[in-house]
């Protein structure tokens, strides 16, 4: 016997092979009329799949159930039964799956006790197996729960949660929390929790609040995302745990005493001088030392970047874009002093603030540290060019603003860089000379000093940190355009050669975002003229290599740039393509390699300084529309022309 003889060389059995079956091909295999092989591309085989399926099942079973058709095991709850398809209860959840398909002796019983919930609620779990729904009302919701937990319906357990929390309030929280607690609910725990942080203002002047675990509170009033106006309202929650409102408002509380609530209060960062009134009225006791360790942080404003602790950071989760100084197409904003712009996608709108003291200039370098925003030089740029050694820092928790000591050497269109808690300002130029230099600051003696210089003098260069090493990359030298990459090792105090980058450009962004460096807009020189570079470049330091991504919609020439989630926010700029500044804002998601738009400036502005910060929950408060604050001015203006107009 011929054993390997294959289904192609063999005749079919009774036929010869010029008398095959019509749908056969020539090699043997089912025509596409069979189903198996198609020579003119289309599919052999397809699957198909119904989305009404599943309801129709469903609608299925329901009507079995109300035709009492097939039913095979009968719940006896309370005395009174219940009956059902064992094999739907085993499907729906864990605990009916262990009882039916576990080797227990339910799998042979046609009535099966259930014990510890009532009737009630297991008609309505029942309901919800056979429907997918269930209706919760404040008589049962409690019965449900309890129910739901017992047969382990996440679902149902998460719907009674959301019911309860929707009708959660001072006058329930301590029963639903004591609910929570008994039945380990942690998600209706985290809801009591929210409800707290979300009302603390009024919850803490309730009888109930004093009720509630200590625990609960203390965490309460230890969470960044408690929701108050000020810090002073922190410690008045944490009084009113121990006294009743009447009795703090009258004075009527012994301070002395060790409570235990005041040890979440941030007393850094209530008001100074509420702090020395309050520190006149203690003995010596744990509150007088909490004051006077405030108080003293309050007293060393130069050093309070270094001095941060969990009890100096705001009460905050918000994240915003900070956008300052620049160069505006409007003569009306370049004058404008003291105000810079604040951006959250939530808002789908630039707002305005405004602090004394703010500076006014563009190309800056900018850093984060301790997240308090330090400006680092920079063009002033009010009255022609001029290379700037002062340096700024903002305080986020007040809106507030100081002057650190100044560079050493006058630094415009250079970078800034933060590394292993200190602040790089590397080349640029004085507007005299192209630099080589590169100064560090260290926050703890508030001094620069000089670091080994670069290879050769670099402007309008950017920069980034990654893995404890500075990269910079392109710029300027004389009226070339480079694309020149560095790395710079602190440890060694030592720059090296990387790859070059694909493309030459200047006055671009520069960042790093979960293991990459991107760099991204500026422009370059062809046939005499500046160009918009669109390309964006991705360096990986491992390999020491280049890749190319999907390019900019469009020029961003000395842009503002900002990482908000993992995404990077490309910031107006000056597009040479274009021959004008420009407002709008396109935003890399560097997950999917694409770009998209953001909500626009109201102006046109190049060489913003941009970062990324937590901002505080007043300072948020004080932000303004434009349309709010050209309100405000023309108010402003009309109260000035009564003024004058008016008789004496």
């Amino acid at each position: 016997m011929n054993t390997h003889n294959s289904v192609n060389s063999r005749q079919t059995k009774g036929m010869k092979p010029e008398h095959r079956h019509p749908a056969m091909a020539e090699d043997g295999k089912l025509s596409p009329m069979g189903g198996r092989a198609c020579s003119s591309g289309r599919p052999g085989r397809q699957t198909y799949k119904s989305s009404a399926h599943f309801r129709s099942l469903l609608d299925g079973l329901l009507a079995l159930r109300q035709s009492g058709i097939l039913f095979d095991v009968v719940l006896m709850v309370e005395g009174r039964p219940i009956q059902a398809h064992r094999i739907l209860l085993a499907a729906s959840c864990d605990y009916f799956r262990g009882m039916f398909a576990g080797g227990l002796r339910e799998t042979q019983q046609k009535e099966i006790p259930i014990h510890g919930v009532s009737h009630l609620a297991m008609k309505k779990i029942l309901d919800y197996i056979y429907t997918s729904e269930i209706e919760l009302d404040l008589e049962c919701v409690q019965e449900v729960l309890i129910a739901a937990t017992l047969v382990q319906l996440e679902i149902v357990i998460g719907f009674c949660c959301d019911f309860l929390f929707s009708w959660l309030d001072e006058s329930n929280i301590l029963e639903v929390h004591d609910l929570a607690d008994l039945y380990g609910l942690q998600q209706l725990n985290a809801r009591v929790h929210s409800y707290i942080l979300r009302n603390i203002q009024t919850l803490s002047r309730s009888d109930v609040y004093r009720q509630l675990p200590q625990d609960q509170v203390f965490s309460a009033l230890s969470s960044d995302e408690l929701q108050v106006n000020s810090e002073n309202e922190v410690y008045e929650a944490a009084l009113h745990y121990h006294y009743s409102p009447v009795q703090v408002e009258t004075d009527q509380v012994y301070l002395q005493d060790n409570l235990k609530m005041l040890d979440a209060v941030r007393f850094c960062l209530i008001e100074k001088q509420v702090l020395q009134r309050l520190h006149g009225r203690l003995n010596q006791c744990p509150l007088k030392d909490s004051v006077s360790a405030a108080l003293k942080y309050h007293e060393q404003e130069i050093w309070q970047p270094v001095l941060q602790t969990p009890l100096t950071q705001p009460r905050s989760t918000f994240r915003c874009i900070l956008g300052f100084g620049g160069m505006f197409t409007s003569s009306s904003l370049t004058d404008s002093e003291h105000l810079f712009q604040v951006f959250h996608p939530s808002w789908r709108e630039w707002r305005t603030l405004t602090a004394a003291h703010a500076p006014r200039m563009s190309n800056q370098g900018i850093a984060v540290l301790n997240n308090f925003v330090y400006l680092i030089g920079g063009d002033k740029n009010t009255s022609g060019f001029r290379a700037e050694t002062r340096c700024w820092r903002y305080d986020p928790r007040h809106n507030s603003w100081c002057n650190i000591q100044p560079l050493q050497q006058q630094h415009a269109d250079h970078c800034v860089c933060v590394m292993g808690g200190h602040i790089y300002a590397i080349g640029g130029r004085d507007y005299s000379n192209e630099l080589d230099t590169v100064e560090r600051y260290d926050p703890h003696t508030n001094t620069w000093e000089f670091l080994s210089p670069l290879k050769r003098e670099v402007y309008a260069h950017a920069g980034a940190v990654l893995d404890g090493k500075i990269y910079i990359t392109c710029g300027r030298r004389g009226m070339a355009y480079l694309k020149e990459t560095y790395s710079f090792d602190p440890v060694a105090n030592h720059w090296s050669a990387c790859a070059e980058g694909p493309v030459e450009r200047a006055w671009h962004g520069m960042t790093a975002v979960n293991g990459r460096v991107y760099v991204i807009g500026g422009s370059n020189d062809e046939r005499g003229y500046r160009r918009d570079v669109l390309k964006v470049a991705c360096f990986h330091p491992e390999a020491n290599s280049w890749s190319l991504l999907t390019p900019l919609p469009a020029g961003h020439g000395e842009p503002g740039i900002a990482v908000l989630d993992s995404r990077i926010y490309v910031l107006g700029g000056r597009s040479h393509d274009k021959g004008n500044r420009m407002k709008y804002v396109h935003v890399y998601d560097t997950d999917t390699d694409e770009w998209e738009n953001e909500t626009e400036f109201r102006e046109r502005v190049s060489g913003l300084a941009a970062c990324v910060v937590l901002i505080s929950p007043a300072v948020i408060a004080e932000a303004r529309s434009w349309e709010q604050r050209t309100k405000a001015s023309w108010e402003e203006v009309d109260i000035d022309n009564s003024e004058d107009s008016s008789e004496d």
